[in-house]
């Protein structure tokens, strides 16, 4: 299909910025290790990066709504340059310390923020807004994602790390500066210097907005329920993953960087197919089937101790999750107006965060007081027993009457 080359640009900026986040997240651990750091810095470098998702989505997407989100995505990659080349600068005078590491790593994330919101949002002014084209759109996005983060950017960045610790931030700096001139080349939108024009109101009514908008549809309040649902099992299932790839599979430190492997190879096929699939089955067929699919696949995880087996749901796993993505990506970018998708977007991103953390704690939990398994199948059987119970409000029917 072709989606033109506004779009391609925007692919192409996803997938440069996404490597190098990807060679980041895989950099900036290892550069606390070297300096000293052990599991505490480690723990404070993570939760840097994930911080500002909590703290400023809601302030992230009125930026989105009220200024050129090309602009927004331009001045994201601009202050992650700046970021990496201070960081750069300082590995290579061997001058890094925690705090200097844990302030980049925060930074970093602030500006991940900005520019995921603003790319979300820029997808239904560059390409035809209706269901076909945009599935295909946020398929490939989603593909350009999960290469870069998940697939090259990490062991590439710890492949440069190992020949010169300088070379990965080096490289992710450049990496930033690409996707801000391919962002810069796309021509403006027209409705963008008018929202940009609009009168102004308060940030908190407008973040109220956007908040009104989420719970106030049916639709909307039932996608934001099942992602997050959905993440409270998928961080539990990542986050007793070495343990699970240790005292189960058996598996060497390279086997669970693998299953983490399979996960990308996964997605990236389930994000090139979601648009395809959906047209065909629905997207309502596509997004329950993904639910109680990953339900299964999670459950499977806990029940076998043969890494192939667990290799293959971890690869199922990516892509029906990536699948999914981009089925609710899509319905929210056709049911949402233009003037308040930002706004959405990060209210909704913000309800699904919520997830996170409360399932990396029942993961933990859970296995402490049993085995490793059991969060597997609990969590699996949840995931499946969610499906069955948000079946009513996303149906296919249900979705085509949605607005």
């Amino acid at each position: 299909m072709r989606l033109g080359g506004r779009f391609h640009r925007l692919f192409g900026a996803t997938l440069v910025s996404a490597t190098g986040t990807g060679m980041h997240a895989a950099a900036l651990p290892l550069l606390a290790l070297q300096s000293n750091g052990g599991p505490l810095a480690l723990s404070l470098v993570v939760v840097a990066a994930e911080a500002p998702w909590v703290l400023f989505s809601l302030h992230a997407g009125v930026v989105v709504d009220r200024l050129d989100r090309r602009r927004v995505m331009v001045w994201a990659d601009l202050g992650r340059f700046a970021v990496m080349v201070v960081l750069a600068v300082l590995v290579l005078a061997a001058r890094v310390d925690l705090v200097q590491l844990v302030l980049a790593a925060f930074l970093l994330g602030v500006g991940q923020v900005f520019f995921d919101l603003a790319a979300q949002s820029a997808v239904p002014d560059l390409v035809v807004r209706e269901p076909r084209h945009l599935a295909t759109a946020n398929g490939r996005i989603a593909a350009a994602e999960s290469n870069g983060e998940d697939f090259a950017g990490p062991p590439l960045g710890s492949a440069l790390f190992g020949v010169w610790n300088f070379l990965p931030f080096a490289g992710n700096a450049l990496s930033f500066a690409a996707s801000g001139l391919l962002i810069l080349s796309i021509r403006p939108d027209t409705r963008a210097e008018e929202a940009s024009a609009a009168p102004r109101r308060s940030v908190r009514s407008e973040i109220a907005e956007g908040v009104r908008w989420l719970f106030g549809n049916r639709t909307l309040r039932a996608l934001a329920a099942v992602s997050c649902l959905g993440n409270v099992v998928v961080t539990a299932q990542f986050a007793m993953l070495a343990l699970l790839a240790k005292e189960v599979l058996g598996l060497p430190d390279l086997g669970f960087g693998l299953l983490l492997t399979a996960t990308a190879v996964g997605a990236t096929a389930g994000g090139l197919a979601a648009g395809a699939v959906s047209r065909r089955c629905g997207p309502g067929t596509v997004l329950l089937t993904a639910k109680a699919g990953v339900g299964v696949a999670v459950a499977v995880l806990g029940l076998v101790a043969d890494p192939w087996v667990a290799a293959a749901m971890m690869v199922l796993t990516g892509a029906l999750m990536a699948a999914e993505k981009v089925v609710v990506s899509t319905l929210r970018q056709q049911i949402v107006p233009r003037a308040v998708l930002g706004r959405v977007l990060s209210s909704s991103r913000l309800v699904v965060m919520i997830g996170g953390p409360v399932g990396a704690a029942l993961g933990g939990v859970l296995a402490g007081a049993f085995t490793v398994q059991v969060p597997y199948v609990a969590g699996g059987i949840f995931l499946v027993l969610v499906a069955l119970a948000f079946s009513p409000a996303l149906t296919n029917r249900a979705l085509a009457s949605a607005g």
